[in-house]
């Protein structure tokens, strides 16, 4: 029977190409959102996968929501979660509410950890399971006007790097992956037409030591290595996915 992968924000950007990914090397992919139009979408270039509809910021729905997949046939067989999905709003630390601030870490860090806990117990049972959590180069040099974003990306490196050394001892390995600026529809330039947008994107790609913003198949690339056999002992790791922007 084939691997699973259950991946959070799959329905569109790095979450639907890191389906699309993981379905090419023979995965049964879990398809997870709040959209289910964009998760249908997704599937269409899949090969086997259920979707899955859940809200990130309710911790009874996530745990009836894993209940569920752990009850169907594949469910037995999960090895991969990849904790994709987040949201972005920029703002000042001053103008920034509690509650713009609450929401970004229910979604961007306590949907992990919830999803996490309530799969702890199925890869412990099968001695072995991989956490790959999407962060971002923001989460290690944050920015102005990204104040709440980049506080939970960051937390959010710091808790795979001491989820690894928890789950090390059963074989469960948790590692990161830290997008730079990527064309998704998490940033408001994705939505930009024409030449503003191109102008768009050559401006962010100036800012990039390799010249351009990156693409949701090359984040997915690097999703599918971190989270997948093809990297056994690695645990505790980020890989900066960002086109050297990071050194800039």
């Amino acid at each position: 029977m084939k691997k699973s992968v259950l991946i959070t924000g799959a329905g569109s950007g790095i979450g639907a190409a890191t389906a699309q990914e993981f379905s090419r090397r023979g995965y049964f992919v879990f398809l997870l959102g709040r959209n289910r139009k964009n998760l249908e979408r997704t599937a269409e270039s899949l090969t086997d996968f259920q979707i899955v509809s859940c809200d990130l910021q309710d911790p009874i729905e996530i745990q009836t929501t894993v209940d569920q997949i752990l009850q169907h046939p594949q469910g037995k067989n999960l090895e991969v979660l990849v904790n994709n999905a987040g949201i972005f709003k920029t703002h000042t630390t001053l103008e920034g509410s509690d509650e713009l601030w609450l929401d970004q870490f229910k979604v961007n860090l306590l949907g992990p950890v919830r999803l996490t806990r309530a799969l702890w117990t199925h890869f412990e049972k099968q001695g072995k399971g991989s956490i790959l959590n999407v962060s971002s180069t923001l989460g290690l040099k944050p920015t102005a006007n990204t104040s709440a974003y980049s506080a939970s990306k960051a937390a959010l490196l710091n808790w795979t790097m001491a989820l690894a050394q928890e789950g090390g001892p059963k074989g469960i390995r948790a590692n990161s992956v830290s997008p730079g600026f990527v064309d998704t529809p998490i940033h408001a330039f994705h939505s930009l037409k024409g030449e503003d947008k191109e102008n768009t994107l050559k401006s962010l790609g100036s800012l990039q030591p390799l010249g351009r913003i990156g693409t949701p198949e090359e984040i997915a690339k690097a999703i599918v290595f971190l989270g997948s056999d093809d990297s056994p002992w690695t645990t505790g790791a980020n890989l900066n996915v960002d086109g050297g922007i990071h050194l800039a």
